[in-house]
């Protein structure tokens, strides 16, 4: 470790036990310190077969990391009193602070990523118990089962050959689908009014703050005002604000597979079902939501699944264990928090 992150190391030792959050003096005057959050489970027990122990301790080691080179990209600078979140938007655009946005929008991914997980559960499979019963109709109509659910997100996981992330996300409306990013692309900090109530982000943005970030607009949504686009650093997405065309409109990373008007979807990434197709969308679908909120997301980084023993080409195994360590209950308890924030701002 080089000598500023010996200082920054140290500092933080010396003040933890006067104040929850590290912090550093220096000519701009007391700044708080990025620190990793608490998980809501006992670390050194694991996650199961997803992410025993070590592996788990890999991923810790992961977020201090990003941390650490976060803190010593925004020494002196406003940003070192920011929330992670308030950060990402703060760095947003800035191709000369590109270095610390990555540091801080995939620390906020990993942070999310493992905050909606939880032990494995003694007595059952999953956590799929803790979907309430509105939400699971939902699941059905909009993916047929949670089986085909599981099916499609693993797949979109398993289509990608670079590190980037899957989200499972609802718009306004109640609609969800699948999402994947590149990189360092987040969906995390698209909507303040929205993300300063969610249950499962523990380092949110400011709400009073503004912002040049573009939203990440559905496939459904009207086309973009004239001057606008969706190219973001947070997105991971090209700035081609044409709408979709053809036979295949939706966009390989979107996918709403509304099984009461499905279209041939992209190959390669979730096979096309059997049986005829109808190629018009039903208007619920074309008047979709234009937000994208996440729900819960997964790393598609070789260090996660190599880490937990399943070797290089483990991926798919690794992510069928995903399954037994999601917090259902968080992300039921999201969903609807997106459709409360939505009644109040149509209110």
């Amino acid at each position: 470790m080089n000598q500023l992150g010996l200082r920054l190391t140290s500092a933080s030792v010396r003040v933890s036990a006067s104040s929850s959050a590290p912090r550093f003096k220096s000519r701009w005057g007391t700044r708080r310190l990025h620190q990793r959050q608490s998980l809501p489970y006992p670390a050194e027990e694991g996650l199961g077969k997803f992410l025993p122990p070590d592996a788990l301790k890999v991923q810790l080691e992961y977020q201090d990391g990003l941390l650490e080179r976060l803190n010593e990209q925004v020494v002196g600078t406003g940003d070192a009193s920011s929330s992670i979140a308030q950060t990402v938007i703060n760095l947003s655009g800035k191709r000369d602070r590109i270095l610390a946005f990555n540091y801080a929008s995939l620390a906020l991914n990993n942070s999310f990523f493992l905050n909606n997980l939880k032990p494995p559960s003694n007595n059952t499979q999953t956590h799929e118990d803790g979907i309430s019963s509105d939400f699971i109709s939902n699941i059905r109509t909009s993916h047929g089962s949670i089986q085909q659910l599981r099916s499609a997100f693993s797949a979109a996981a398993l289509g990608m050959f670079i590190n980037g992330w899957v989200w499972f996300v609802s718009d306004q409306a109640g609609n969800t689908g699948i999402v994947s990013t590149y990189g360092a692309g987040t969906l995390l900090i698209r909507s303040r009014s929205y993300m300063q109530k969610h249950p499962n982000i523990l380092d949110s943005p400011d709400p009073s703050s503004r912002s040049e970030v573009t939203p990440l607009r559905s496939p459904f949504a009207q086309n973009p005002p004239p001057g606008t686009s969706p190219a973001s650093p947070l997105s991971g997405i090209s700035g081609n604000n044409s709408p979709p065309t053809g036979v295949n409109p939706l966009h390989p990373r979107f996918f709403h597979d509304d099984l009461s008007s499905i279209t041939t979807t992209a190959a390669g990434i979730h096979s096309t079902p059997s049986g005829p197709t109808r190629r018009s969308r039903t208007s619920t679908m074309l008047h979709a939501g234009e937000i994208l909120y996440p729900l819960f997301c997964v790393p598609v980084y070789e260090h996660a699944w190599m880490s937990a023993g399943y070797g290089i080409w483990g991926k798919e195994q690794w992510l069928k264990e995903f399954w037994s360590v999601l917090d259902w209950q968080k992300v039921d308890a999201a969903y609807f928090n997106i459709l409360e924030a939505a009644k109040e701002k149509r209110n």
